[in-house]
């Protein structure tokens, strides 16, 4: 395949959740975002979902969706599978679905997204770290 042609990539979104409608095979995507925010380290975030959308491909690649420390290259994610286009028009679109990855510290991530070792899309978001939340006070003694 290394005479193929990569793909166009269309679109590649982060989000909470994403429902397929069976009977028209259209995606909602529910609770995008571009940050993770954790007061502490390492955290593990429940679910993360990831939309790819792409076209001009031709016939079958080997997929990969990648997700890493910018700073460190340390791999947070790392899933493989085989797409396959009909022909050169067809728009494919990928959901992955990934469950309590674990983030080691703060930082700027990427989303890699690569068709036969080529980098087809990418996309960063930000961990970071939030500040503990003092809780609220209450009135005056004297208001009391």
């Amino acid at each position: 395949m290394a005479d193929t042609p990569s793909p166009t990539g269309l679109a590649i979104v982060i989000c909470d959740q994403i429902i397929e409608d069976k009977l028209t095979n259209k995606k909602s995507l529910i609770g995008i975002f571009n940050n993770i925010a954790s007061q502490n380290f390492p955290c593990r975030h429940p679910q993360l979902c990831v939309f790819v959308s792409i076209t001009e491909g031709r016939g079958t690649y080997n997929a990969r969706l990648r997700i890493a420390n910018e700073e460190t290259d340390t791999t947070v994610a790392d899933v493989r599978g085989k797409i396959q286009f009909a022909d050169v028009h067809a728009v494919v679109e990928v959901n992955f679905n990934l469950l309590g990855l674990e983030f080691q510290q703060p930082g700027l991530y990427s989303i890699e997204f690569y068709c036969d070792d080529a980098l087809v899309l990418e996309r960063r978001f930000h961990v970071s770290q939030m500040k503990p939340q003092t809780p609220p006070k209450g009135p005056p003694a004297a208001e009391l």
